[in-house]
């Protein structure tokens, strides 16, 4: 996705929010964002796999007192976005150089969450999304780099089958250390996928240092917007988050679940994945910014390597 889409939204959200006390509140009950996953964040040239993301998101906080005293914060959210997988480049002449399937991914997804006093987090929700022609991988792709001037795209024949997917998640958090200065905190985090497009379990821990609010207040879960008159201090912090991965189905990997011709080229999944992510969180009045990097451990049966992106999130609350 162009650098220059994401530079003009931050140069947006900045002035808007240079003129916001005109128009400030207590308190935001609304967020907006715009996610952007690149590989070509890492600065090393490579073009492969999980090549780029777009996510765009609305999320509306609720009145938590209506449904639990133990509730703090509670809010909805929804998602549309489009993903790009390749194989080890954007540019492939034969069969036998595809070790990752091409496809691309879209969807919309919708997710509730609940906020509790004692910093525990919940979420429960869904996503539907299409893989294979229908999906758009090649348009986008080949449009963009067309546009910008980059290198021919090709390879786009082998790419999996259509397929329409379903899946439910859901996910939970709980505090398990703060420091006494409030400088530095843990906190373990369980994911659960249940469906055609992925199936998985990941469990681990996330270490944030800096300053940042309770769950309930920060934007690290999506907690910085509530429905009563709070108005939650500024964040500035680093994370860092080890998990491990079990993967059962991966549609971009394996096809459609229930295609008999899923495709020309598919591969198993790797059954054990391992992945890292480390980043900085801003949280400034109206405007977030979050920055990271994800690394994973091999994640197909075939000659492909392991993988790393780079992910920028720009949020703006009202």
């Amino acid at each position: 996705m162009s650098y220059r889409l994401l530079f003009l939204c931050f140069i947006f959200f900045l002035l808007v929010n240079a003129v916001h006390p005109v128009f400030s509140q207590s308190h935001y009950q609304n967020e907006i964002g715009l996610q952007n996953d690149n590989d070509a964040y890492l600065m090393t040239m490579q073009d492969r796999y999980y090549t780029n993301g777009i996510d765009v998101y609305f999320k509306r906080a609720i009145d938590s007192a209506k449904f639990s005293s133990k509730v703090e914060n509670m809010n909805w959210s929804i998602n549309v976005g489009h993903k790009i997988y390749n194989a080890h480049s954007g540019s492939v002449h034969t069969s036998t150089q595809v070790d990752r399937p091409l496809t691309g991914y879209l969807y919309v997804s919708g997710k509730i969450r609940w906020f509790f006093k004692n910093e525990d987090v919940l979420s429960f929700g869904t996503e539907l999304a299409v893989i294979g022609p229908k999906a758009y991988g090649k348009n986008v792709q080949k449009g963009y780099h067309k546009t910008f001037g980059f290198y021919e795209v090709k390879g786009w024949e082998y790419q999996l089958n259509n397929a329409v997917g379903i899946d439910f998640n859901t996910s939970y958090g709980r505090l398990i250390f703060r420091s006494q200065s409030e400088k530095w905190d843990a906190f373990l985090t369980s994911n659960l996928s249940l469906g055609l497009n992925n199936t998985r379990v990941s469990l681990g821990p996330s270490f944030r240092y800096g300053r940042f609010n309770p769950m309930f207040e920060s934007a690290a879960m999506g907690g910085k917007i509530n429905a009563k008159n709070n108005n939650p201090k500024k964040e500035a912090y680093f994370y860092y988050s080890p998990q491990i991965n079990w993967v059962l189905y991966n549609s971009t990997i394996q096809g459609g679940k229930f295609l008999k011709d899923k495709g020309p080229i598919t591969y198993d999944v790797k059954p054990i994945v391992l992945s890292q992510v480390i980043g900085f969180q801003w949280s400034w009045d109206r405007i977030g910014l979050n920055f990271n990097y994800t690394f994973n451990t091999k994640e197909v049966k075939s000659d492909a390597e392991s993988h790393q992106y780079g992910s920028l999130t720009l949020s703006y609350y009202f």
